[in-house]
């Protein structure tokens, strides 16, 4: 079995597991209704979590962090030395680089999709 998909698999267990205990133990009952809202909400969030890492990943805020070191680097006696820790300092997309994301954000699709599937059940019936 892929590496990738059975961390997705465990993934989506978590969430499925931790949506209906959470939403148990929130609303007291549980019900078709809660289950939509509370794995809406955890796989809302984890999926939210997923493409900002991803976007992170790709590079999107390298630029905005190089432009902060520079504007901060404004002393001219401090601007060498500014300019030394600044060009030390690692990009968040390398910092972020080893996180894996895609199980994360298969397993919150799957759990979406369970809460899409379920929502369907609640209108239809």
């Amino acid at each position: 079995m892929n590496k990738t998909i059975k961390s997705a698999g465990i993934y989506f267990l978590v969430l499925l597991s931790l949506t209906l205990c959470t939403g148990y133990f929130y609303y007291g009952t549980f019900s078709l209704l809660v289950f939509i809202n509370t794995s809406f909400f955890f796989s809302g969030i984890t999926l939210f979590f997923s493409l900002l890492i991803l976007v992170t990943q790709k590079g999107f805020f390298d630029g905005i962090s190089y432009g902060f070191r520079k504007i901060f680097a404004t002393k001219q006696a401090d601007k060498q030395l500014e300019e030394d820790l600044a060009s030390e300092m690692r990009n968040p997309s390398e910092l972020l680089d080893p996180i894996n994301i895609f199980p994360m954000a298969i397993g919150a699709s799957a759990l979406f999709a369970c809460m899409l599937l379920s929502l369907f059940v609640y209108y239809n019936s």
